[in-house]
């Protein structure tokens, strides 16, 4: 049986979604809600789907499930109100704009019997699926250097503006975060400094994180370079070892026996592939149906929300290491 699914917010990330839902029979696409009338007119017809204004339409549709893609400040009060509903929720990323509402997610899906997914898409990018395998096969990671630069504070306009993004990094660095977290290990403290060079928002920012096992990671994003690749690096340094990838689908693995290894260019059936949206919504399928539990959970997203208030304090406090908060 399909499960009814409904998308609120039909801009480019909600249209990523639909595009992806569409690929997947186990997923039926019932309603689309916008706050514009028309585009969330233009979004449901692109699908056989009925438009609507706002979750409470959708869920008089009937719906099992809602995919939430909205401005960032507005991902909290959807997701709980979608929880309250009833209705299994994936969620864009950031999982909210402060911690305290981050908390009171963490609690509501804790209390709730619905699946709840935060979307780190690059978590199924083949690049970093590779990183991760070869983790996997044994490689260990005592530091890295990861770096996040980009112009995505042009466009759209909201994204400069912190009362609607909650800051530069809740809508890009974030992602980088969950990667650290995921690759290196849960970050346990951050020291970072920051300068607003472009912008009213910190768009420069370096951070010092201390992940467990006392793994060091230098983190250094920007948003308001060019969109010149590559805006993604992460490297792993190991036992005179090093694990490199370059955006989505470039990597490298140099050991003590092979130092001058070649890069690889991994393959991707297409755009959304590269991107990671059609695995990782196929897994909120999975868990919507029961095969799986979510593969990227609310304490995962929490993690993320506490490094960056972690961070936006120390850089308040002119670089103090701050401990990140546990939910």
């Amino acid at each position: 049986m399909a499960v009814k699914v409904g998308v609120i917010g039909a801009g480019t990330m909600g249209r990523r979604h639909l595009e992806a839902l569409a690929a997947d029979p186990r997923a039926s696409i019932v309603g689309v809600a916008d706050a514009v009338e028309t585009v969330a007119r233009e979004a449901a017809a692109s699908m056989g789907a009925r438009p609507c204004r706002d979750l409470a339409e959708l869920a008089g549709l009937g719906i099992e499930a809602v995919f939430v893609t909205l401005p960032n400040v507005y991902h909290a009060s959807v997701v709980l109100e979608a929880l309250d509903r009833g209705l299994h929720v994936f969620s864009e990323k950031p999982m909210a704009t402060s911690l305290r509402d981050a908390r009171r997610i963490v609690e509501r899906v804790a209390a709730s019997e619905r699946v709840y997914q935060m979307g780190f898409n690059r978590r199924w990018a083949p690049a970093y699926r590779y990183l991760r395998q070869e983790l996997e096969r044994g490689f260990v990671p005592f530091s890295a250097n990861v770096k996040m630069n980009d112009g995505d504070m042009l466009t759209p306009s909201w994204y400069a503006n912190a009362a609607i993004s909650g800051g530069f990094m809740y809508d890009t660095a974030v992602h980088l975060v969950d990667m650290i977290a995921w690759l290196v290990g849960p970050i346990e403290a951050v020291a970072a400094l920051g300068r607003t060079s472009c912008y009213p928002d910190y768009d420069d920012i370096v951070m010092l994180m201390r992940c467990r096992g006392d793994r060091l990671v230098a983190f250094t994003t920007c948003g308001h370079a060019s969109w010149a690749a590559p805006q993604e690096r992460v490297e792993l340094y190991g036992d005179h070892a090093l694990l490199v990838s370059e955006d989505l689908d470039r990597v490298r693995h140099a050991t003590r026996e092979q130092p001058h290894a070649e890069w690889q260019r991994l393959p991707s059936a297409g755009l959304l592939d590269l991107w990671g949206y059609i695995e990782e919504d196929r897994a909120f399928i999975d868990a919507c149906l029961g095969d799986a539990p979510p593969p990227v959970t609310a304490r995962d997203a929490f993690h993320s929300i506490a490094v960056l208030d972690a961070a936006y304090t120390s850089i308040a406090r002119g670089g103090q290491p701050v401990p990140v908060p546990e939910a």
